[in-house]
């Protein structure tokens, strides 16, 4: 059985932009070379902790995923807890290309109206 361990991940930054990021779930626990608000560590081998200072709050959001959710899920999308506002997300990179996509366009618009 062959396992497509590629995916993208995609997390806000200061300005209200998500930069994308391709890589394999084997190199996602050094996400902080390329997102310097993240911290990431596998626990038991079973399960990847992050946590992220948020750019909406600035407060700091911990999640843990198992990494079969990397491998079966198409996207995982984590939020700010005080807001519910998406934060960041990972998965299948065409997913997640779209939904960044969508929130650029709804942004645009929502600029456009003010």
């Amino acid at each position: 059985m062959l396992v497509n361990t590629l995916i993208t991940a995609a997390f806000k930054d200061s300005f209200g932009r998500y930069i994308l990021k391709r890589l394999t779930i084997f190199e996602f626990t050094n996400i902080s070379l390329y997102f310097e608000n993240i911290e990431c560590s596998k626990i038991n081998n079973k399960e990847i902790r992050m946590s992220i200072e948020c750019p909406i709050c600035g407060e700091c959001h911990n999640y843990i995923y198992n990494l079969d959710d990397f491998i079966k899920r198409s996207m995982i999308i984590g939020g700010c807890e005080k807001l519910g506002l998406p934060i960041f997300f990972i998965g299948n990179s065409k997913k997640v290309e779209d939904k960044v996509n969508k929130y650029k366009e709804i942004t645009r618009e929502i600029y456009a109206m003010i």
